[in-house]
């Protein structure tokens, strides 16, 4: 048997109103995870919600129908699945197969307690014993290069930060890609620039991070990707992401997002945040 302490947990929305929130952090009694819902990239409603919103409570409910001890492919196939049901109820599963960026999708990170282990779909995080364990995209590293290089170039022709937080043009300019990208979604055929995603469709084997906990007693975080800096407390995560949204709140500087802080916003990013420790009973 395997003890969970649950030591803080926090969940938000980049807005501050916890109902525009598409994290979700889950509890159950054989799982813990944080579900991150991509942000819409279309204006397709699910019964009139955003699609991050629709993908992450999906996903919460299908991880609490999990058997705990499922294998890791077992949970993603069966949280795909859950996906792909929605599709077929909505009647839309023929135009989601050739639009991929109007997909239900997420990034999850899954600790399975019976298991011992950690599951990694996506780019949610997770502190082990404070070791960072985190699965970056590439596409995004050129992505929101390209994004820093516009604005950057906005504000040489005159523009200002706050102009440009109040439009992020920048945004504006890599949509096209951020669209065109979710071609790479389970697809290895994108080369290194592809990465893995629940969004209904496969997922290959390669994109399931399966990270082993040591025996004894185990401290974790797991977080969504709200937090640029990981910390092993919540204050000190907070006082991180504070600190860099004063400094940088158009992200393209110190630390480069695909958007800025829109003005009257909390952050950039939603973001969720869980703390427990895991132990053995005999």
């Amino acid at each position: 048997m395997h003890i969970i302490d649950i030591i803080e947990q926090f969940v938000t929305s980049k807005t501050g109103h916890l109902q525009d929130c598409e994290d979700v952090i889950h509890r159950s009694d054989g799982f813990i995870a944080v579900i991150d819902g991509a942000t819409s990239k279309s204006a397709i409603r699910w019964s009139g919600e955003r699609s991050g919103w629709a993908a992450a409570r999906c996903l919460d409910a299908a991880l609490g129908a999990l058997p705990a001890d499922c294998s890791a492919r077992e949970a993603v196939d069966r949280l795909s699945a859950a996906i792909r049901d929605v599709y077929r109820r909505e009647d839309r599963l023929a135009d989601l197969e050739v639009h991929p960026h109007r997909r239900l999708t997420a990034s999850l990170v899954i600790c399975s307690r019976q298991r011992r282990e950690l599951w990694f779909i996506g780019d949610c995080q997770a502190l082990l014993n404070g070791e960072l364990i985190c699965y970056p995209k590439e596409v995004d590293h050129i992505v929101t290069g390209a994004r820093a290089l516009f604005l950057e170039l906005q504000l040489l022709q005159g523009s200002s930060v706050d102009a440009l937080r109040e439009n992020d043009r920048g945004r504006e300019y890599i949509l096209p890609l951020l669209k065109q990208q979710a071609l790479l979604q389970n697809h290895p055929g994108g080369g290194p620039l592809w990465f893995p995603v629940i969004d209904g469709f496969a997922v290959p084997d390669e994109g399931i991070r399966i990270r082993p906990l040591p025996p004894g007693e185990v401290m974790l975080v797991l977080a969504s990707d709200g937090y640029p800096v990981l910390k092993d407390s919540l204050a000190a995560s907070e006082a991180a992401l504070r600190a860099l949204l004063q400094e940088d709140p158009l992200l393209f500087r110190k630390f480069r997002a695909t958007k800025g802080m829109a003005p009257g916003y909390i952050s950039f990013d939603d973001r969720s945040y869980i703390k427990f420790k895991l132990q053995s009973q005999d």
